[in-house]
């Protein structure tokens, strides 16, 4: 006969070392009585086959009266019936999806209510995705404003290049009209004179325009770098002027398609927590696994932006780089998926550049022949 062991813990964790054969059954009645109430509560008839050897055992553990083998072999026979008859419940989520633990300290100030291990999960993840959303939209902001400040950079150096070559012409004219003077005879000069008179005139206009557009766009683009400055202050921008389309380039292709990555695996997340949630089949031991996959998911949203997106080329489905890295960590598969089809490519190309190979070997050896 098995007695549990006085003052057992019937609430410990189903992976936890066990001290003796009456703590592990113990410990395994009280997880079967809570799948059995489970079970009534969620409108399924177990049967008194099943019923019953659980209620037994259980009362004979939780008053430490002595367990039978054959009672201990019933009782394991009636759980494994009620385990599969309930699954994917098992005790652990049970107790991972039942409120017993205080709410974090954040969300006190909404409500004093127990949540459950299951909601504490779901809370942390939920605020990783609104950090996310911030970091992204001010990462998107910022890209955008470096990207106008350097349509700013290039307007100004196409206004330089137009108000240097307006100069020279302006000059020649000047050196024109004032060859003129000199050499001055009859009307027909004076006629000539006039003509370059107005296009000097002209110039002199443009030249004021161009000069005026050119202050504008210098104190936008000095403007820019400050508030950039201010955005973050930890970068050197001054030294960043002349390779600043490199940076947004690297923010557009890297930095970005991480967070959308680790976004799309935090909505993956929250969805199968929620369906877990619902099914009672939540287990807090898995919480390692969702963050491995947050890893996965940056690693997939980058990596899918090397294998499909390129210049010039639409994005298969039709879709924008940051949907596409947000797929990508929403749907870690997207990932494999590119690299097998990509590797299947490669080894096609190889096998046959082989076969060319060998038959072109061949074809010498005839020839020779």
């Amino acid at each position: 006969m098995l007695v549990p062991r006085r003052g057992a813990a019937l609430s410990t964790p189903e992976d936890a070392p066990a001290d003796d054969g009456g703590t592990r059954l113990a410990r395994g009645a009280e997880d079967a009585d809570a799948l059995l109430y489970y079970a009534v509560s969620s409108g399924r008839d177990p049967g008194a086959a099943v019923r019953d050897p659980i209620v037994r055992v259980h009362r004979a553990t939780s008053a430490n009266r002595p367990v039978t083998d054959a009672e201990e072999t019933e009782f394991l026979a009636a759980y494994a019936k009620l385990a599969a008859m309930v699954h994917p419940a098992t005790a652990a989520t049970l107790r991972a999806t039942s409120r017993t633990m205080r709410r974090p300290l954040f969300w006190r100030m909404f409500s004093s209510e127990p949540v459950s291990d299951a909601q504490r999960v779901a809370y942390r993840f939920g605020m990783l995705a609104l950090i996310l959303i911030v970091v992204i939209g001010g990462a998107e902001w910022t890209r955008t404003f470096i990207n106008a400040v350097v349509m700013d950079q290039a307007e100004h150096t196409r206004v330089l290049e137009d108000l240097r070559t307006t100069r020279a012409a302006q000059k020649r004219l000047v050196e024109q009209i004032a060859l003129l003077d000199r050499d001055r005879q009859g009307s027909g000069g004076d006629s000539l004179r006039a003509s370059l008179v107005r296009q000097r005139e002209e110039l002199d206009v443009r030249v004021q325009t161009l000069d005026d557009r050119e202050g504008a766009l210098s104190r936008r683009i000095q403007a820019g770098y400050e508030t950039l400055y201010r955005i973050m202050p930890f970068v050197n921008w001054n030294e960043l002027r002349n390779v600043i389309v490199p940076v947004a380039t690297i923010m557009g292709a890297l930095v970005l398609p991480v967070l959308y990555g680790a976004l799309g695996t935090c909505a993956f997340v929250l969805r199968t927590v929620y369906a877990e949630m619902v099914e009672r089949s939540f287990d807090g031991r898995r919480t390692g696994e969702f963050m491995v996959r947050i890893f996965l998911g940056m690693l997939s949203g980058v990596t899918l932006q090397w294998l499909l997106v390129r210049e010039g080329q639409a994005i298969p489905g039709g879709v924008t780089p940051a949907v596409l890295a947000f797929l990508g960590g929403y749907g870690v598969e997207l990932l494999f998926a590119a690299i097998d089809r990509m590797l299947s490519t490669v080894i096609t190309a190889l096998r046959g550049e082989r076969g060319r190979r060998v038959k072109a070997s061949a074809d010498r050896k005839e020839g020779a022949a």
